[in-house]
């Protein structure tokens, strides 16, 4: 998705610009839904969340052209429509910054904050294509003006994981997370413990199937998240593809049929190195 460099320093200014405008059936590479946020939101809701924080910035514009902004410093907030997301942040340098968020990546272990049901997906793992409109202003004190316009932001549609303003420990440990408690299925304990049971019967069973047969098994499974609540009395989410994962690691299923069953989840399966036997519990879970 890189851009030329005419087309990086021209980026997404305009909402309407068609060559802006994401595919409706394309998605980042990766997600699925422990990533991805509900975009069933109406419209409006979005648009008057993102109104809240532009006003609370009192004087962002709309970016014609990133070639405007390099070497200044101030505010911007991405806005990502389809997805009805936006991302408040400062910078010295809000071409540099902006340029950096489409090339960056986040390392592997940093993706996830906390749990996997309930992480914000990070902004760095959006690419240009994604990012419909850009918003900034000039700014010497960013710190104070970051701090002000995350804050008026309704937690649905922002990509902030840490709070706005400089960086402490006390924002890091308070990071935010995207709670899924509407819309998720509760589950007691009882039904907990009886599907677990269920599961692994199909995964003994499944263990001595060929890999295609193993998969179809697995697959067939509710694969639905349940909420629950164990007797540690905190809430916790749960699935079916969970247990199957822990399976893997207890070496009751081995990784040639566990990555048939992902792949008949329709995941794309990645081997870390050519080389490495596919057959072997120990190398999946070491690598």
């Amino acid at each position: 998705m890189a851009a030329s460099s005419t087309s990086a320093d021209q980026p997404s200014a305009s909402a309407t610009s068609p060559t802006m405008s994401p595919d409706p059936s394309s998605k980042p590479a990766g997600s699925d839904l422990s990533y991805t946020v509900d975009c069933d939101e109406p419209v409006d809701e979005f648009e008057d969340a993102l109104d809240c924080v532009v006003a609370a910035g009192r004087t962002f514009k709309p970016v014609t052209s990133l070639s405007d902004w390099d070497g200044v410093g101030g505010c911007y907030i991405m806005v990502f429509d389809h997805y009805k997301q936006f991302y408040v942040g400062k910078s010295d340098n809000i071409r540099k910054r902006i340029k950096r968020h489409w090339t960056a990546r986040k390392p592997f272990d940093r993706v996830l904050f906390r749990s996997p049901y309930n992480s914000i997906l990070p902004v760095d793992e959006l690419r240009p294509l994604d990012m419909t409109r850009l918003y900034a202003t000039r700014s010497r004190r960013p710190f104070p003006l970051e701090e002000r316009v995350e804050r008026a932001a309704d937690r649905r549609f922002c990509l902030n994981r840490l709070s706005g303003g400089e960086l402490t420990l006390l924002k890091i440990l308070n990071s935010y997370d995207r709670s899924l408690d509407v819309g998720v299925a509760p589950m007691s304990r009882t039904e907990h413990q009886r599907a677990q049971s269920e599961v692994h019967d199909v995964v003994t069973s499944a263990a001595m199937l060929p890999p295609a047969n193993a998969a179809e098994a697995l697959a067939n499974m509710d694969m639905r998240i349940r909420a629950v609540t164990p007797s540690s009395g905190k809430l916790t989410f749960w699935s079916r593809r969970d247990e199957v994962g822990q399976a893997v690691i207890r070496g009751d299923l081995d990784t040639v049929r566990y990555a048939a069953f992902l792949e008949a989840l329709g995941e794309h399966v990645v081997w870390p190195r050519a080389d490495v036997p596919r057959n072997s519990v120990e190398v999946a879970v070491s690598s």
